[in-house]
Parts: C-alpha cells; sequence; structure tokens
C-alpha cells in the first residue's frame, strides 16, 4: 500500500481521462478508460466571492495548504499542486496536480483549516498514487477497473490521515465531515463510511506513533521538531 518516511517523495498524479461507457478492452477509436473523473468546471476567483478570495488569497488557508503539501513531496518534481475553486464537486485532482475544490465546500468549511487540511490530503494521496498504464486500463473489464478505483481510494483516505498527522491538525472534524458526507456511501468505488473513516483514523494513528517515537529517541533533537521533514514517497496500490 502506502508509506510515509524520512525519505523524499515522488508523486506520480492520477489521470482523470472521460470515462467509457462499454465493458471489456477498449477498441481502436473509442476513448481511454480511467480510474478517474472528468475535471469539473473552474469558478473563476474573481467570481468566487469574497470569503472564497480570501482562502485563497497569499495569506489565506488554501495557499498556506499548498506550501505545506508541495513542501512534502520531492523537490525535483516539477509539477507542484495547485488549486483552484470549482463548480459540481467537492474536491477532486487531475493529471497536472490541480486540486479542484467545490465551491458550496468552501462556503461552508472556510473556518474550519482542518476539515480543508483533510480534503486536500485526500486529493495529495491521489496524486501520490502510481496508476496502471494506459494500455493495462483499457484491457481491464468493468469490475476490474473499479476494484482498481477502489483501492485508490482507501490509499486516499490513509493518506490524508497521515499528512493530518504530520501538518499537526486533529483529526476529529475531518472525520466528522467524512462521515456525514459519505453516509449511506457503499458502492463500486468506495467503502461505506464507517470503514473510511477507520482507515483515515489508522493513518494518522500510525504517523503519530512515528513522531512520538522519534522524539522520545532524540528528545530536544531540532531535526525533529520540524514535523515537516517527512516526506510521501511514490505509492503503489
Amino acid at each position: 500500500m502506502s508509506r510515509i518516511e524520512g525519505t523524499n517523495s515522488a508523486l506520480t498524479n492520477l489521470r482523470n481521462a472521460p470515462k467509457v461507457n462499454s465493458g471489456g478492452p477498449t477498441q481502436e477509436g473509442s476513448a481511454n478508460k480511467s480510474i478517474g473523473e472528468t475535471p469539473p468546471t473552474i469558478l473563476p476567483l474573481d467570481k468566487a466571492g469574497p470569503i472564497i478570495q480570501g482562502l485563497f488569497s497569499q495569506g489565506g488557508p488554501i495557499s498556506k495548504l499548498l506550501r505545506k503539501l508541495n513542501h512534502l513531496k520531492k523537490d525535483k518534481l516539477k509539477k507542484k499542486l495547485k488549486a483552484t475553486p470549482a463548480l459540481g464537486t467537492i474536491a477532486c485532482v487531475d493529471d497536472e496536480g490541480m486540486i479542484y475544490l467545490g465551491k458550496e465546500f468552501l462556503e461552508k468549511f472556510h473556518d474550519q483549516e482542518d476539515v480543508l487540511a483533510g480534503v486536500m490530503g485526500h486529493e495529495t494521496g491521489h496524486a501520490c498514487a502510481v496508476k496502471p498504464k494506459q494500455e493495462d486500463l483499457n484491457k481491464m473489464n468493468w469490475n476490474e477497473l473499479f476494484a482498481e478505483r477502489k483501492s485508490h481510494e482507501v490509499l486516499a483516505d490513509e493518506i490524508s490521515g497521515r499528512l493530518l498527522a504530520i501538518m499537526g491538525y486533529p483529526l476529529e472534524n475531518f472525520l466528522e465531515f467524512l462521515t456525514e458526507t459519505t453516509k449511506g456511501t457503499h458502492n463500486l468505488k468506495y467503502h461505506d463510511s464507517q470503514v473510511r473513516a477507520q482507515i483515515v483514523k489508522n493513518g494518522y494513528e500510525a504517523e503519530k506513533r512515528k513522531k512520538d517515537f522519534a522524539k522520545d529517541l532524540f528528545p530536544g533533537d531540532s531535526n525533529f521538531k520540524n514535523q515537516y521533514q517527512y516526506k510521501l514517497i511514490d505509492t503503489d496500490v
């Protein structure tokens, strides 16, 4: 599954290619299969309203979170995570590292930075996942494809918990958001909300144990006072 260690990271972005309507191997001339979704409509920042504009301002929470998340990935990777307000989504990420954050979501949770961090951490989990090659995706039937999608959702949930711990955010508000937003969801792509919450919690607690152990091993060592020394590395599912 995934690892977060004190080494450099290399993020391989998920590709959000259009979905196709037929099962089985893709025929020549048809659209490529994908484990992602078609990116939503971007909402221009100058039309997003003062609350959202404040979030994306230089000192705003979204800008701060982007700096933290980009610090946690491998420096030599040229594609940095970016973010934009969008319509018709809660959140998703594309192959270029653009995180789309829904207008309604941002307006409702603009004052809960820990929830924003959890959601952006989930999308970062997608961004650091290694996906199958396009030719392998095209050969999958739909049961295989949705199994692959579900494994990527599990990965992203775990990474969101680990990133919350690394960045020093509490877990409770994000878990409440996750369970309320996904209540009753249990389909080919997602586990039910309680399972997802436990996956996030497991990732959070695993990272907390590592941090606490490091502090016990090296009390007062300046290298461990900076919690952002951790780096994401390539993640397979």
